[in-house]
């Protein structure tokens, strides 16, 4: 029977819910993080997880799975859409561009909590409108729901975005998913369905310009991670939204629905301990870029619409 808690770490409120297979800690206070899962057939840690409260405050998107609104970098922290120039925070270590959004540290509320029978879940919501000091960034209205349940070997994350300005809201999510390696990276393989290469400057901002795979031709079919040296943007294309990393008797599918149309992927110097696969609807600095939205991933939500989108993270064990 599957179980949620409330409790107290560091003085903050986290919520962890427990079935057979994981037991997952959400921390709503700082930007909804599913900062652990642990698995218990297994018995090891899925994702990275942070030592305190105060570590992951400091480094909100190092740990657990960040949502981010918008995701990844833009070019001066600007960038012209419908007539309007939008202004983002220079949060950069160079202080000259934005990266990661408004919504991976700030508090999200906790509207729902269910258990029945192997599945546990908890809604929260976070509110652009709730925090006057984004309307110069991003005046909008949005509205973002976000549903997190395990159900038997899954994690299911649903995101609902509303937009109740009166005006198109420029929009662009990410997730910045940290998984565990264990320190063997030599064991491990990731296979990633992707059509190109975004180039990157060296500010990691997206030029336009698309490459051939090349060498990473290989992620279709499965690179052993060991060597690896990645901090890249991937167009998928008309490709599976799927992310395999697997090890001999243990595999982890990372699935998403439209409109995830890119992944990075971060190795923070060689691939060790840990990998970062991110699943992102834009590509880093998309709304500056020229090329064609279907491509790039630019997009917006329309007055009083919705945007549903899902990721689910399945294990397999042999």
């Amino acid at each position: 029977m599957a179980t949620i808690r409330q409790q107290q770490w560091d003085g903050t409120a986290v919520y962890t819910l427990e079935n057979s297979n994981y037991t997952l800690s959400v921390i709503p206070e700082i930007g909804s993080n599913v900062y652990r899962l642990w698995d218990k057939v297994a018995g090891r840690d899925v994702l990275r997880a942070p030592d305190s409260v105060e570590a992951l405050r400091q480094k909100s998107v190092h740990y657990g799975i960040p949502v981010l609104i918008p995701p990844s970098r833009i070019r001066n922290g600007s960038f012209p859409f419908n007539g309007r120039t939008y202004r983002f925070e220079k949060n950069t270590a160079d202080g000259q561009h934005h990266i990661h959004g408004f919504a991976r540290h700030r508090p999200w509320r906790v509207t729902d909590t269910a258990a029945e029978g192997d599945s546990a879940s908890i809604t929260t919501e976070f509110r652009t409108a709730d925090f006057p000091e984004l309307a110069d960034q991003y005046p909008h209205d949005l509205t973002v729901r976000l549903r997190t349940e395990i159900r038997e070997a899954s994690l299911i994350q649903t995101f609902t975005f509303r937009n109740g300005s009166a005006e198109p809201a420029p929009f662009g999510f990410g997730l910045h998913t940290w998984f565990m390696l264990d320190g063997e990276p030599e064991s491990w393989t990731l296979k990633l369905p992707v059509e190109d290469i975004w180039e990157l400057n060296d500010e990691l901002l997206a030029t336009g310009n698309r490459l051939p795979l090349g060498k990473y031709e290989k992620l279709n079919e499965g690179v052993i991670l060991k060597g690896q040296n990645m901090d890249m943007a991937f167009r998928i294309g008309d490709r599976p939204v799927e992310a395999v990393l697997s090890k001999p008797g243990y595999t982890i599918r990372y699935r998403g629905s439209e409109p995830f149309t890119q992944w990075v992927v971060y190795t923070k110097g060689e691939a060790d301990d840990t990998i970062c696969v991110e699943p992102l609807t834009w590509t880093p600095d998309a709304p500056n870029l020229e090329s064609p939205s279907s491509l790039t991933g630019m997009r917006a939500i329309e007055p009083g619409d919705e945007l549903e989108l899902t990721i689910a993270l399945d294990i397999e064990r042999n």
